[in-house]
């Protein structure tokens, strides 16, 4: 017979069980998990279950079909995925389309390499078979890209994306040029724009990136070739004005030098050359009088001011080419500024905006006698068949032979460079096809559009509204082989008039069954009537032109490519989520494409997140070695730490990724885990719809904790509504470490491991705990998908359907007194302070072993949540006193239950050393 040493009170404590595993071992099941939603369809059951419900459209941004993922594209496609999962729990159908940029530069140049490594050259190659192999590059880049985004847990339509290289998004990129043409806004003209001479081809504002540079700085003069006394008596003799420029490569295409219309300038007689050989005591130099005394110190000569005038005072009088023999006239413009210089700009208007802008004024053309590849044409003195790299220390060393260079040396300074190859552009005057800011109100428009627009965060409307106020005419024609062309055919007598809308609509007929491939394989006599003539001249000798479109103009146009030709999609989509940097790419050319189309943005509200640094805040780059893959990270923690760790970040900055923060987030990702296994742990047996306990006929504790349950779903359902997903984090989180595991769970755990199966107080609080569970499930489930599913299939009453099939919803709120609440948190803050010191004196081994002493004690508050101050504070015994005090507690240790204190039949023969409570419910 058994006495109470051997007596084993285990099987009759009701510990947690549950199958729902501590370990989530991530990397190994969350495959399976894919698996199964792929066998299942889960994304049509979705669109099932959702398809009487309003709609909500989040269009996807296409990233470029070229390498794997990085953990920029990560961030992005998480970030949507927790957009449409949590706006589908919200009540709404919110399909998603995945979609991929197929065209341009990049891929054109990976197909280059791959004919170079067969040793074949590119003029041996025909057009029609380099656009095959690049539409069967980009085709293998996207089977890559999209296995690697659904490993990422992201759901959407995947068989069924859209691509803008298939041939009817081809086709409706045809209409959408063809609108411009027909509307005026798209002309052809010669005009300065960035130009990479590495990628021989014009670059959009988009495709521009910022990076130091050090370039030649040079101090020129150009002589006067008129009498200038009539502008102050004291100009004659030898006179010259002053430029500075830090593009000497530009000098052989100076036309002129613009001044300020107010900007005073100071006619200055040397009286001192120093060792400068290039200047002579009495000659004159016209500076501005706000720069001179730099310049002076510059050129390393000191003078006399003889007299001051305005700009205004010099308008188109003759100066001359330092070199050359030709005029360099004075032109009046408002872009001449005190910066830095000399007051007064060399103008080339084919080598710049504001220097083209000033000459169009004043009658110049934009000359431009450099070639594709940056090489200067044959007739051009001095530099002929040089390159503008050299042509810089050509130029310098011809201008001081020459006797006009004042003074040289280097400059840093951040320059424009090619976003593709990273190498240092030029501007550059070529015959290219533009998008008018202003033919037909354009720029205005946009402006007003962006006003209506929501924008998360609200800095977002000033970034792109003073780029879109600042823009020049947008270029969209690139010199290159693979994209969709510009179709428009050219007279001999320059005009493009015979390209009518119903031209236009024959040439997109036909690439929607051949492919844009077709433009360039067929005569132009294949897409005109046969008796077409030219409305200007009459004539009939056409000629296709052969420009590709900016493919910023092709993802700009998904507007009207996709949603409105799916019949799951709408325009205007509600969201527009990108990174920062497309302010000025994807944002802007879809809201000028739409805008000059349409007369409205393809959107409603646009959000945008920070880029990816490392802990130091430095930029991701293979070559500082702090590269952090998306790929390794899963591989070694799995998808939902990562989607932990972008949702836990303040994505409206840079968004910090080192190790040391993934590691927090898996400790994060553990405690919420482990969190949800208690609860499933002790719903064994529940059946909620047996054993639903009505929130007011709970305990006061219980009730405290479906209080405190609806306050986090109430906060967490608005953040997924504003797009605030960091709060979420912050707020499931510290639910889970804060209100239950540091406070509720802890508590009700003695109830639930050792009260009858009966008790009031043990239904009471699994029913809690049921809606602990139902509701926290659906909360974690848009950031971690993965163990939400899992976690959900664990829960009592869920049946077989997936998580991702449910609603969120509300949870019943009962009021509570909440400055009573707060005066014994602090109180309960102070005496396991006390507790944790007397842990570490030895006084006693653990809080349940102790007798505490406490003052000013709210007994009402106790009585009111009918909990014992022992069982708040969870020790032995609660005693009123005048400070706080622990001692080691006298009575009998339960051995059933651990508490301590008297027990219940001390004469009994086995179980003599049971609580009252546990002894109800072993012997009675």
């Amino acid at each position: 017979m058994a006495d109470q040493e051997t007596f084993d009170y285990r099987p009759t404590v009701f510990l947690p069980k549950t199958d729902f595993p501590m370990r989530g071992n991530l990397p190994q099941n969350e495959p399976k998990r894919l698996a199964k939603w792929e066998d299942e369809d889960l994304y049509a059951q979705i669109r099932e279950a959702r398809k009487d419900a309003p709609k909500f459209i989040l269009h996807d941004g296409p990233p470029y079909a070229n390498g794997s993922i990085h953990i920029g594209h990560a961030v992005n496609k998480v970030l949507k995925d927790i957009v449409i999962r949590s706006r589908s729990m919200l009540g709404f159908d919110a399909p998603y389309v995945p979609g991929w940029d197929c065209h341009g530069l990049p891929i054109e140049l990976k197909v280059e390499e791959k004919f170079k490594k067969k040793k074949r050259k590119k003029e041996d190659i025909s057009d029609s078979e380099f656009r095959t192999e690049c539409r069967e590059y980009a085709k293998g880049q996207i089977d890559v890209q999209r296995e690697e985004f659904k490993r990422l847990g992201i759901t959407g339509d995947w068989e069924n994306p859209y691509v803008t290289m298939d041939y009817k998004f081809e086709a409706n990129t045809v209409r959408e040029i063809g609108k411009f043409l027909g509307n005026g806004g798209l002309y052809k003209g010669a005009k300065p724009v960035h130009w990479c001479v590495s990628c021989a081809t014009a670059l959009a504002e988009a495709e521009v990136e910022y990076e130091d540079h050090t370039s030649h700085s040079i101090y020129v003069k150009f002589t006067a070739g008129e009498d200038l006394s009539d502008i102050a008596a004291e100009l004659t003799g030898d006179v010259s004005i002053v430029i500075w420029t830090t593009t000497p490569w530009t000098i052989p295409a100076n036309l002129a030098v613009s001044v300020g219309p107010d900007i005073e300038y100071s006619a200055v007689q040397i009286t001192d050359a120093g060792d400068n050989a290039n200047l002579k005591a009495g000659e004159i130099l016209i500076l501005a009088e706000d720069l001179r005394e730099s310049v002076m110190q510059a050129i390393g000569a000191e003078g006399n001011v003889l007299t001051t005038f305005a700009g205004n005072r010099m308008d188109r009088r003759r100066f001359r080419h330092p070199y050359l023999n030709q005029d360099a006239p004075i032109l009046i413009g408002d872009h001449v500024t005190l910066e830095a210089g000399t007051g007064s700009v060399h103008t080339a208007p084919g080598h710049g905006q504001e220097d083209y802008e000033i000459g169009m004024k004043y009658g110049l053309k934009a000359f431009n006698p450099v070639g594709d590849t940056g090489v200067f044409e044959e007739a051009t003195p001095v530099v002929a068949g040089r390159h503008v790299y050299q042509a810089n220390a050509i130029m310098v060393e011809h201008l001081l032979a020459c006797g006009a260079l004042l003074e040289t040396s280097q400059v840093k300074h951040s320059y424009p460079h090619c976003w593709r190859c990273h190498k240092p552009l030029i501007f550059r005057a070529t015959p290219q096809w533009f998008i008018s800011m202003d033919a037909n109100g354009l720029r205005d428009k946009a402006l007003e559009e962006i006003k209506k627009t929501l924008w998360t965060p609200e800095w977002g409307e000033n970034r792109i509204r003073s780029m879109v106020e600042g823009r020049p005419d947008w270029c969209v024609s690139r010199q290159r082989n693979w994209g969709v062309p510009i179709t428009a055919i050219r007279c001999a007598c320059g005009s493009h008039k015979v390209t009518s809308p119903e031209v236009v609509e024959g040439i997109a007929k036909q690439v929607e069954q051949g492919g844009a491939d077709i433009w360039f394989a067929k005569d132009v006599s294949a897409f005109l009537p046969a008796d077409a003539s030219c409305p200007d001249c009459g004539g009939s000798d056409f000629e296709k032109e052969t420009d590709i479109l900016d493919v910023w103009f092709d993802s700009g146009s998904t507007h009207a490519c996709v949603l409105e030709h799916r019949d799951d999609l709408a325009s205007p989509a509600d969201l527009y989520l990108e990174g920062s940097d497309q302010h000025r790419g994807w944002f802007q050319s879809s809201l000028l494409e739409s805008v000059g189309t349409r007369g409205v943005a393809p959107f409603k509200g646009v959000l945008t997140h920070g880029f990816v640094v490392d802990k130091n805040g430095n930029k991701m780059s293979k070559s500082k070695g702090n590269v952090i893959a998306p790929q390794k990270i899963i591989q070694q923690m799995g998808s939902d730490i990562l989607r932990l760790w972008i949702a836990s970040a303040d994505y409206s900055a840079d968004i910090r990724i080192s190790d040391e923060i993934l590691k927090q987030l898996a400790e994060a990702y553990r405690r919420i885990r482990n969190t949800i296994r208690f609860l499933l742990g002790n719903l064994d047996g529940f059946d909620p719809l047996r054993d639903a306990v009505p929130v007011t006929e709970r305990t006061p504790l219980d009730q405290w904790a479906s209080h405190r349950l609806s306050q986090v779903e109430h906060a967490v359902h608005d953040a997924y509504e504003h797009y605030q997903f960091h709060r979420i984090h912050q707020e499931v989180h510290n639910f889970c470490s804060v209100d239950l595991g540091g406070f509720y769970l802890d508590i009700i755990k003695d109830r639930l491991y050792c009260d009858a199966t009966d008790s009031s107080r043990r239904a009471s609080a699994r029913a809690t705990l049921f809606d602990l569970s139902d509701t926290l499930i659906r909360l974690i489930a848009p950031i971690v998908p993965f163990t939400a599913d899992e976690a959900w299939d664990y829960l009592p009453g869920s049946d077989d359907k997936s998580i991702h099939l449910q609603n969120f919803h509300p949870v019943a709120d009962i009021k509570v007194d909440e400055k009573a609440w707060e005066a014994f948190f602090a109180q309960r803050e102070q005496v396991n302070i006390a507790l944790d010191q007397a842990k570490k004196e030895k006084i006693v081994g653990s809080s349940i072993a102790a007798t505490v002493t406490v003052p000013n004690l709210d007994q009402a508050f106790a009585e009111s949540l009918g909990e014992t101050w022992e069982q708040l504070f969870i020790v032995a015994k609660v005693e009123a006193g005048d400070v706080i005090t622990v001692k080691a507690a006298d009575g009998v240790k339960c051995p059933r239950c651990w508490n301590f204190g008297k027990a219940a039949e001390p004469t009994h023969e086995i179980h003599n050393e049971l609580c009252p409570r546990c002894f109800g419910v072993v012997v009675d």
